[in-house]
């Protein structure tokens, strides 16, 4: 019968770090969505309904807004 030899390749260890940064930030970036969220659409929704918002578009293309 035939001697089969399994070499074993180290396995390198950059793509796990770099996907490991990946996964940190993504988790980051999450979770300050998640707590500022709310209240800067708060924000942003007063101000687009603000009159004084209205006053720089003219009149013909305020119908379309």
């Amino acid at each position: 019968m035939a001697e089969i030899d399994f070499v074993r390749k180290q396995r390198d260890v950059r793509p796990w770090i770099v996907g490991l940064i990946l996964l940190v930030l993504v988790i980051w970036g999450v979770a300050q969505a998640a707590h500022h969220g709310p209240a800067s659409a708060r924000r942003s929704r007063a101000t687009a309904t603000d009159a004084s918002s209205w006053d720089n578009i003219p009149p013909r293309l305020r119908q379309y807004a």
